[in-house]
């Protein structure tokens, strides 16, 4: 539910932005912040397929061309799920600040960064760079999040 709700608030940003604000990609900072606290034993197949099913909404919305930003969604998850994989349970926890910023990073770096390759020009680069100077906060404020869900659970 949490994950339809970030998808409607960044329709929503988009709309009233006119179409011409690159807001920042919530609903994939939704998916990345979920998987950072699947412990592995959980089948991810879930991440995958929301990934799938709100890249190929936010195409079918906005891009008009299905597949653009899907595949650019599926790849981030696929990225995290064997990163975070990669890392054992016991360092998870120990506070990985810079895995993280950069695992969220990597939801608000890729799905941008694809109409910037195959567009090109100086065009696709502002669009892209103000979509970066947007995706800041809302990663910062992920990352509070997710620190002090980790710092809650600590003490317990």
């Amino acid at each position: 539910m949490l994950l339809v709700i970030l998808w409607l608030i960044q329709d929503f940003l988009t709309v009233f932005g006119g179409g011409g604000m690159q807001v920042p990609g919530l609903f994939m900072l939704g998916i990345v912040y979920k998987l950072l606290f699947d412990d592995g034993s959980d089948d991810s197949l879930w991440a995958i397929w929301a990934a799938f099913a709100g890249g190929i909404l936010w195409d079918l919305r906005w891009v008009g061309i299905p597949g653009f930003f899907t595949l650019a969604h599926v790849i981030v998850v696929l990225i995290v799920l064997q990163v975070w994989g990669m890392i054992p349970p016991q360092a998870r926890d120990s506070g990985n600040t810079i895995i993280v910023f950069m695992l969220m990073e990597l939801s608000q770096l890729l799905p941008p960064m694809l109409p910037v390759l195959i567009l090109g020009g100086n065009i696709g680069w502002t669009f892209f760079l103000i979509q970066q100077a947007y995706s800041l906060p809302a990663i910062l404020f992920t990352m509070y999040i997710y620190l002090k869900r980790v710092k809650d659970s600590k003490k317990v």
